[in-house]
């Protein structure tokens, strides 16, 4: 029996869940200070992106599909004009060439876009309040390379649509986004970079990923029960949004962990049955893959029963165990345990993993 539980042990070494985890968070995030405002599209190799003539703001792919867009954004582009006027004098004024301007604007969006899991964090946060047109403010110091001090705020409209304290072009502009776009497709985050006594600010107008939404959907559905129709969900979901050799390789870790450590009885190619354990490495996964925390509480512990209802986060898979999983708790002290001595919460909105 010992040699049949070393020889599956060193199975799952071939399938640990942080390879996948690492090369999943090395892949390039979107840039988004280089996609085009109407298809969300780069430009053709060699073309660089274009600015509306007027306000300087807006980046297109084409001019055909600036022509395209010009319906819509006509109605806040001679406040955004004002706007880009009063940004780049500050730039010239602290000794800035103007030339540069649009590079350190595309640069600072591009900061934002490659910390981990912000994107996703910031679109969920959108996505739970759009019916209240929030505004989002990500906020952060250039210092801090890895993201982790980012603050976010989120303010609904019956807030920024009278705060004497709010700025009135900003107000403006907000006014006439939120009234030509739709809530379920699109949301509007300010991201504000400081450095010294410098602070660039942005308006950033973007699509809901309807894939993250989805998935933070079927996470929810995986933590309140054990249906084999969630579990089927979140396979068709790892199936449709990574390439077919990652999804496969993604698939392949749940099903041998399932067979190996948790029992599963079904076929190799099949979904696995439903023990709680299977569902939690699965939403384990599905999050970590969307780069945002992974918030559990302890349960069903025996040797360790005092820290039953205890709550911490995932921090990664424990290295003297393919059984295990890492969990911070939240006094700091770190506790290592099997996928059915914990449970997923929620506490409030989701996060970006913290590095």
């Amino acid at each position: 029996m010992d040699l049949l539980r070393r020889d599956l042990l060193d199975a799952l070494n071939d399938v640990r869940p942080d390879k996948i985890d690492a090369s999943v968070a090395a892949e390039e995030q979107p840039n988004i200070a280089a996609v085009c405002t109407t298809c969300g599209s780069l430009p053709a190799p060699g073309v660089k992106i274009r600015y509306c003539g007027r306000c300087e703001e807006i980046r297109y792919c084409s001019k055909k599909c600036a022509r395209a867009h010009w319906a819509e954004h006509k109605v806040v582009c001679e406040i955004m004009r004002g706007e880009h006027k009063k940004a780049l004098a500050a730039h010239e004024a602290r000794g800035g060439r103007k030339k540069d301007f649009h590079q350190i604007e595309r640069d600072n969006l591009d900061w934002f876009a490659k910390v981990p899991g912000l994107r996703n964090e910031l679109q969920l946060l959108a996505w739970k309040h759009r019916t209240e047109a929030p505004f989002i403010q990500a906020q952060a110091v250039q210092s801090d390379t890895n993201g982790s001090g980012i603050r976010i705020d989120m303010m609904p409209r019956r807030i920024w649509e009278v705060d004497p304290h709010f700025n009135p072009g900003l107000r403006a502009r907000l006014q006439q986004m939120f009234s030509t776009f739709c809530a379920d497709e699109q949301y509007v985050c300010g991201q504000s970079l400081n450095e010294g006594d410098t602070e660039f600010s942005q308006l950033v107008f973007c699509s809901f990923d309807h894939k993250t939404i989805r998935g933070a959907e079927i996470v929810e559905a995986l933590t309140a029960g054990t249906r084999a129709e969630d579990l089927a969900d979140a396979f068709a979901w790892i199936e449709s949004a990574f390439p077919a050799h990652r999804a496969q390789n993604m698939l392949q870790i749940i099903r041998t962990r399932a067979t190996l450590l948790h029992g599963s009885t079904t076929s190799a190619a099949s979904v696995p049955d439903l023990p709680r354990a299977i569902n939690n490495e699965v939403v384990r996964l599905m999050l970590s893959c969307m780069g945002l925390e992974i918030n559990v509480c302890l349960a069903g512990l025996r040797v360790a029963a005092h820290l039953n209802g205890r709550e911490g986060i995932i921090r990664g898979q424990d290295p003297a165990s393919n059984e295990r999983w890492k969990i911070r708790l939240d006094d700091g002290t770190c506790v290592s345990a099997k996928a059915a001595n914990f449970v997923h919460i929620r506490r409030g909105e989701y996060t970006r993993r913290s590095p």
